[in-house]
């Protein structure tokens, strides 16, 4: 139960995170609703004045269409207007009732039809041109539309058509379009000004302008006199084929055109803002958006001077809480200004700092400690090689050997005084190699040189070199206890080589002999770090060796114990950090 009640402890900054995204994914959200919001509002307009223009251009459509059937069914019903032969004059009177007849025609089409502004029938063998407002001769003086449609007309003489065409045409002041159709010498049409047009088509609503044109196949844009400013070449280029979307203002629509000019012409609708209510919303829609953008961006920075001022200065402090070794003073360091957190990092330096001197007490009887723990193992080591000696000195005298009495003692006291000098420090590796080979000379003469021999190989680069007291000279002494015999000559060898590691420098030491090597029994109890018994005597003369290593060296310090095959040649391997003077 106290485990499920207990709380969760969450960080300031995963609090202060865990607070601001909900409030930035609100905002994003408003964002998008927004821009979701300004792109309905404008597809709604440009969607209702599409379906009015194509309402509009449905009813032109449709007016021209019944147009064009009217003129093909009348001009296949006059028969008697191809009677009147080539060049009729205005007196000729017998041919008033015809004409009367064609021009009475043309002006109930005119009346019926709202989008012509004239309706016209041409005789190509009397070259007449007979309108809604009267009759046009070879010789008569013509103007304006009249005159440019009877050129027109004059151009194409002879030309069938199968259909109503369309064509555009110009009388110096205005763009027209105007159709024909030709039939047995007998051309019938009408003309519409295309200003007629473009204002019939021509749409302002809701702040947005729907300006109407035509693009001929040359390229030419056909607009309204008062849009012609609205519309260049370059803006319909850059806006062609665009969707309408939130940022782009300007859309095309297109709106193919019955029977006008042939199949590929088509009505074309700019939809454009023209500072309406509308586009008075969407821009303070575009403020909104900004405005939310601004205060994203702010949260943004308000973030960054909260972590600046006070959780980096927070987290700092923790951590000088945390490395207690290093002296990381808050107020100190310059990057904090918060007076709460400085007074707790100036009463907390106080108690570090008694911290410090309590652990420096502490370390201090540690170290003593220790030096006393070597001493004690020194000791276990020494009497041992010391009363052998004086064993050997008192056969000596027993045998009246006075000068070999006077050597032996000369090298005894040499040792004595290197073991007795202070064991915790390390002593030069040349000072160690000296001292081993006085104890080896010492058992020569004890066993012989014919019973072993010993060899020291080494770089002399190496002979400043710092190695803890007596621990080459335990595998020395074991070696020559163990494996010596007056049975086979055995040799010694003691290789000290440097080498490099990635995490530094190292000494690398082997201590081999000859003998009969460790027996199995001695291997694993060394291994298991078990007490070693051998010949029933215990024997600490390893173990001591391996927890002197452990307090000088730590994990660094490596020791290693095999045999150079079955049965033959035991082999120490040690490998120490170089320490050097």
């Amino acid at each position: 139960m106290a485990e499920k009640n207990e709380k969760k402890h969450k960080s300031m900054g995963k609090l202060t995170i865990q607070v601001m995204i909900p409030v930035i994914i609100l905002f994003l959200g408003i964002l998008v609703v927004m821009f979701q919001s300004m792109f309905e509002a404008r597809q709604l307009v440009y969607r209702y004045i599409e379906d009015t223009a194509r309402l509009y251009v449905e009813q032109i459509n449709t007016d021209i269409t019944k147009i064009n059937y009217e003129i093909v069914t009348l001009t296949s019903k006059k028969g008697e207007a191809n009677n009147i032969p080539a060049g009729v004059r205005p007196e000729d009177s017998q041919y008033y009732p015809i004409l009367n007849e064609l021009v009475e025609q043309n002006r109930n089409l005119k009346i019926r039809y709202k989008e012509p502004c004239c309706f016209f029938v041409y005789l190509e063998e009397a070259d007449l041109f007979i309108s809604d407002s009267g009759s046009v001769f070879k010789d008569s003086q013509k103007q304006g539309l009249s005159n440019v449609l009877m050129e027109e007309l004059r151009m194409r003489k002879g030309e069938r058509t199968p259909y109503s065409q369309w064509y555009f045409v110009n009388d110096g002041e205005q763009d027209y379009v105007f159709s024909r159709f030709s039939k047995n010498g007998m051309t019938m049409g009408c003309a519409i000004r295309l200003e007629e047009l473009f204002n019939t088509l021509h749409i302002n609503s809701l702040g947005y302008e729907g300006i109407p044109y035509i693009l001929d196949k040359d390229g030419t844009i056909f607009v309204s006199s008062s849009d012609r400013d609205k519309i260049d070449p370059e803006t319909l280029k850059r806006i062609a084929g665009k969707r309408a979307g939130i940022f782009s203002e300007s859309v095309i629509y297109s709106f193919p055109i019955s029977g006008i000019i042939g199949e590929t012409r088509a009505f074309h609708i700019m939809i454009s803002p023209s500072g309406g209510i509308l586009e008075k919303i969407m821009r303070l829609q575009v403020i909104l958006v900004f405005l939310s953008i601004g205060i994203i961006v702010g949260c943004a920075l308000v973030i960054r001077v909260y972590y600046q001022s006070v959780l980096r200065p927070m987290k700092q402090f923790v951590n000088s809480l945390k490395n207690t070794e290093e002296e990381q003073w808050i107020n100190e360091n310059g990057n904090n200004n918060i007076l709460e957190l400085e007074m707790a990092s100036k009463e907390f330096k106080g108690l570090l700092r008694k911290i410090k001197a309590l652990k420096i007490d502490i370390y201090e009887k540690e170290l003593a400690r220790q030096k006393t723990e070597l001493e004690a193992m020194q000791m276990q080591i020494k009497p041992h090689f010391y009363l052998n000696c004086l064993s050997l000195i008192h056969g000596m005298a027993d045998v009246a050997k006075q000068e070999k009495i006077v050597y032996i003692t000369e090298i005894l006291s040499n040792y004595m005084r290197y073991v007795m000098r202070d064991a915790f420090e390390p002593r030069q590796l040349k000072e160690e190699i000296e001292f081993i080979q006085n104890y080896v000379e010492i058992q020569q003469i004890r066993y012989g040189k014919e019973a072993f021999s010993f060899e020291v190989i080494m770089d002399s680069n190496m002979e400043e070199y710092l190695v803890p007291t007596l621990i080459i000279h335990n595998f020395v002494e074991n070696a020559i206890t163990h494996a010596v015999s007056l049975d086979n000559h055995v040799e010694i060898t003691l290789y000290i080589v440097n080498e490099n590691y990635e995490d530094g420098e190292y000494l690398y030491i082997c201590v081999s002999d000859t003998g009969k090597g460790f027996p199995p029994d001695i291997l694993e109890a060394i291994e298991q770090d078990k007490p070693i018994y051998y010949n029933d005597r215990k024997h600490i003369g390893i173990q001591n060796s391996l927890k002197r290593l452990k307090i000088m060296y730590g994990d660094k310090a490596k020791i290693n114990f095999t045999n150079m095959d079955e049965g033959y040649g035991a082999v120490v391997e040690i490998t120490i950090p170089v320490k050097k003077p």
